[in-house]
């Protein structure tokens, strides 16, 4: 007995020995292939922090996993990873493993991000995998293996995932996915339990959310036959925000289609369970929301779906009776909500698709609405029949509904009827087309923390007809700006409904225009310094054909205040021309004609012819960084100039222009100009050690001028500088270098205390000496230097005058 003891003891410390040692041994070479496996069928780098392997966890399961999981894609999503697995578990059965079936109990992915992204090429960060000719035997080989996987458990804990098609303009995430599937595979037919939900669903198209925030929760149990590829719906409950669904019938996996068979009903008929579906940000307090009403809400697919022109039958059945909608803070309600809308399609292509909104009805303090709408061969050719009349109270709206987030009040008037097809449109066949009616707003304000400054719009009155809408009055005001429109729109069905061309003419007149705020507005960047507006590159839609004849009293830009601005302005193939603005501006008159063209979002650009008179200069830097740039001396001038120039650049996303590609020219007049106290200046002063140089005035000034990739150069040009001629030409570069050569007559007295330096003197008396300053360095600290040369030659040649007469004279006395 005691010799069997020892054996049995012996036996099972051999095999305890055994699955610690077996691990150990074979741990490397198992990770090793995996390893292998992965870089042989995956095109991006994959990584893990950890990889286990354990005969004692789940004895007699064999135990597998990674930890920190990831993987990148190669170039062009070299910055994006793709999938990101905090943990990675599997549970495999050693003894079906040994005798041929590969028996997986269960599946643990933990910790998921999966980032999916499409391109607008269509090109997808998933395509990762690595195809090879053997694949197709590869595949055939594993049909025959006597193999087979028996999964038991399959788990997802906390994964979020991000989906983006830049091809489609489409954005979901999902945050919080979990999910438990049990049951045996093992059989052919089998029952699943499902358990799974997602804490946040976001669905965004072109731009707009249509699924906002929603939760969705599924337990479920699913039969499954395995050989005739058939999941069927048990017992189940789906819960879309609080809204409960069952769920009936089978989806059938079939070689080139689905096979669906399903309907879809609500459990609860009260009209509050309907309303679970809106996000809470748009239905506050739904708990202690008090309702009555009742709705059915059915859903039926029926068919095969193979493709976008091979649908399934379908049909959906929404239906809301008395409802009403009370919050108990609030004294105004929503009364008499009637609903009823019915979606169809017979089955085939989605041009089949009937969508009828026959009612759509509520009360708001007396004040009712009611709209009907319905649309068939939404594809070839949408046709369309609807009317909305009615009366909406936007004050006591905003007491019916808590509105956290802004204010609105108001009253909008409608009568708007609608019949016929877009046939008929294309066809500019408007005498077959009804529609007609009226839109009035009055007294209209909203405010809100994007809008603080609000609008208010004390009347607007648009009537409709099937060419045009036209806008009889339009008066708004936003902040301290002020906006009158009218005239009229054209082929308004077109833009609308198939992305046609929107052409208008307006007349627009505004007594004041302050764009500082609106550029406030527009500024969303988290840290921008206090006090600076960043601003991007606006758009100008490729859809709009537009004519505005333009009229403003006041406009005021940064600290420059234009007045009596009016022109024409045209918008069209996104490039908004300006014909002919004419503006009082720093104390002058200025016209302008260009263009801003963003036709090309790759290389937007302004190209500006511009003219003025009597121009204040100095008023002219302290308003505009661009001449401070371009003309750093302004800012120490005082005068009036009458320029003409030509301006081209490229601008940059923040709107400003790519310096290298500025290119233009023109001129500057005036009759008078001085200035003061400039860095160059105040070195010339202290080098000649005489004050008056800290002013100077230049009369009959006459400067022309080139832009060229950023460069100025101005050509040589003369002035009168206290009375002297004075020759000026250089160039300033795109890095704010200057280079400039001044050519003026400076005293011989001047000259004398810098003479020396260049190794000759010269006589004090006499008529000024011609010198050179050269400027040199930056704009923002100039080096001055000065050439003597001239100077050098016109004292000899004095000299040598004077030599001569005293040599004349001497020999006078013989």
């Amino acid at each position: 007995m005691k010799k069997f003891l020892k054996i049995a003891g012996s036996v099972v410390l051999g095999i305890m020995v055994l699955l610690v040692l077996l691990p150990i041994l074979f741990k490397g070479k198992i990770e090793s292939v995996v390893k292998k496996q992965i870089n042989e069928n995956v095109n991006a780098q994959v990584n893990y922090n950890k990889f286990s392997l354990s005969l004692l966890k789940d004895f007699p399961n064999i135990s597998m996993g990674m930890d920190g999981l990831s993987v990148v894609g190669k170039a062009p999503f070299e910055k994006d990873t793709l999938l990101y697995l905090g943990n990675f578990s599997t549970e495999v059965g050693l003894m079906g493993a040994l005798s041929g079936e590969l028996a997986v109990k269960s599946v643990l992915l933990s910790d998921l991000r999966l980032n999916a992204i499409v391109l607008p090429d269509s090109m997808a960060n998933w395509d990762i995998t690595i195809s090879t000719e053997e694949e197709t035997e590869v595949e055939n080989e594993s049909e025959s293996s006597e193999f087979k996987i028996v999964l038991e458990s399959f788990i997802i804990d906390n994964a979020n995932i991000t989906y983006v098609d830049h091809s489609m303009n489409v954005a979901s995430t999902i945050n919080g996915f979990n999910m438990d599937l049990s049951g045996d595979m093992s059989e052919v037919q089998t029952n699943l339990m499902l358990d799974a939900g997602i804490e946040h669903l976001l669905v965004n198209y072109d731009g707009i959310n249509y699924i906002n925030g929603a939760s969705l929760k599924l337990d479920a149990g699913i039969g499954v036959d395995l050989e005739k590829m058939i999941f069927s719906f048990l017992d189940n409950e789906l819960m879309v925000n609080g809204l409960t669904l069952q769920l009936d019938g089978t989806v059938a996996v079939k070689d080139e289609a689905y096979g669906l068979d399903l309907a879809m009903g609500t459990t609860k008929t009260d009209f509050k369970s309907l309303l679970a579906l809106v996000p809470e940000e748009f239905l506050k307090d739904f708990d202690g929301l008090q309702t009555k009403g009742s709705m059915h809400l059915k859903a039926a697919v029926k068919g095969d779906y193979i493709d976008e022109e091979h649908l399934p039958a379908f049909n959906l059945d929404l239906a809301v009776e008395n409802g009403a909608i009370q919050y108990p803070d609030l004294p105004e309600s929503i009364e008499e909500i009637n609903i009823q809308l019915l979606v169809e399609n017979k089955g085939g292509s989605a041009d089949n698709t009937l969508t009828n909104l026959e009612k759509f009805h509520f009360k708001v303090a007396e004040n009712p609405f009611d709209a009907s709408f319905s649309v068939i061969k939404p594809v070839s050719n949408p046709t369309f029949k609807g009317k909305a009349i009615g009366r909406i109270d936007l004050h006591s709206l905003a007491n019916a509904i808590p509105l956290d987030s802004f204010d609105i009040m108001g009253l909008i008037e409608t009568d708007f009827v609608i019949d016929g097809n877009y046939a008929l449109i294309e066809n500019e066949k408007y005498e077959d087309f009804n529609a007609s009616g009226k839109l009035m707003l009055k007294d209209f304000y909203y405010q809100s923390t994007d809008l603080p400054q609000g609008i208010l719009i004390k009347n607007s009155k648009m009537t409709v007809n099937p060419r045009s809408i036209k806008l009889e009055s339009f008066d708004c005001i936003i902040g301290k700006s002020d906006f009158k429109l009218s005239g009229i729109v054209n082929n308004y069905l077109a833009y609308l409904l198939k992305d046609g061309t929107l052409k208008g003419s307006l007349s627009h007149h505004s007594a004041l225009i302050n764009t500082n705020e609106f550029l406030a507005m527009a500024s969303t960047e988290e840290g921008t310094v206090e006090g600076e507006t960043p601003i991007e590159v606006v758009e100008v839609p490729k859809n709009l054909d537009f004519v505005f004849n333009s009229k403003v009293d006041r406009l005021v830009y940064d600290k420059l205040n234009i007045y009596q601005a009016k022109g024409k302005v045209t918008m069209k193939n996104g490039v908004v021309k300006l014909n002919g603005l004419n503006m009082n501006l720093l104390d002058g008159a200025m016209t302008m004609n260009g263009q801003y063209n963003t036709a090309s979002m790759s290389k937007p650009y302004v190209d500006f012819n511009i003219e003025g008179s009597n121009l204040d200069l100095n008023v002219a830097a302290h308003s505009f960084s661009m001449v401070d740039s371009l003309l750093p001396l302004a800012k120490n001038t005082e005068g009036k100039v009458s320029p003409k120039f030509s301006y081209y650049s490229v601008l940059a996303k923040n709107a400003k222009p790519v310096m290298s590609t500025i290119n233009g020219g023109g001129w500057l007049r005036s009759k008078s100009v001085e200035v003061s106290n400039s860095k160059i200046q105040n070195t010339l002063a202290s080098t000649l050690k005489n004050d008056s140089y800290k002013s100077m005035k230049a009369e009959d000034l006459n400067i022309n001028f080139i832009l060229d990739k950023g460069n100025v150069i101005v050509k040589p040009f003369k002035t009168k500088v206290g009375g002297k001629v004075v020759e000026v030409q250089g160039t300033q570069g795109i890095d704010q270098s200057i280079n400039y050569k001044i050519t003026m007559p400076v005293s011989r007295k001047e000259v004398a205390k810098m003479a020396g330096s260049f190794g000759f003197s010269i006589p004090t008396s006499g008529d000024d000496l011609i010198v050179d300053v050269l400027v040199k360095g930056t704009v923002q600290e100039p080096q001055l230097s000065f050439g003597l040369d001239k100077a050098r030659k016109q004292v000899e040649k004095d000299l040598k005058k004077e030599g001569e007469k005293l040599l004349k004279n001497f020999l006078k006395g013989f």
